[in-house]
């Protein structure tokens, strides 16, 4: 945790308009249960470095889906998911994402670049209204 207060300490003051919200989304990774025996210690854009997963939704409205292409050229090594949908967020929404990112970081076995996940639940402007009422 003493290692996750210091980073988020120095995302705050890099980036002062998202420094917060990166460094609480970052806490889980400090609590993974699993030892990070092949820690990523240089930049992504080395030679060498392993592949890089990179997911991004469709339509998203907080991060442009462009923006996960153009990311994923720029990285050395690196393969893109796409979830289908609207929505920002896609790991913990969508079954085959979540398939995907946990073939990545428990086995280290990637998808195809390019990969698209289709979506699981159709967009609704319907408001959310509990099936026991």
């Amino acid at each position: 945790m003493a290692a996750h207060k210091t980073a988020a300490a120095k995302a705050v003051t890099e980036a002062k308009r998202i420094g917060t919200r990166a460094a609480y989304s970052a806490l889980n990774c400090a609590r993974w249960p699993a030892p990070d025996k092949d820690r990523v210690t240089k930049p992504l854009t080395a030679a060498g470095s392993p592949t890089a997963l990179v997911v991004a939704g469709r339509l998203d409205p907080v991060t442009p889906h462009y923006w996960a292409e153009t990311m994923t050229r720029t990285l050395d090594s690196a393969v893109l998911l796409t979830r289908e949908g609207v929505g920002h967020g896609s790991y913990g929404i969508n079954t085959c994402v979540d398939s995907a990112v946990d073939a990545a970081l428990i086995h280290g076995a990637h998808p195809a670049d390019g990969t698209v996940c289709e979506t699981d639940t159709p967009a609704t402007t319907r408001p959310l209204v509990p099936r026991n009422r």
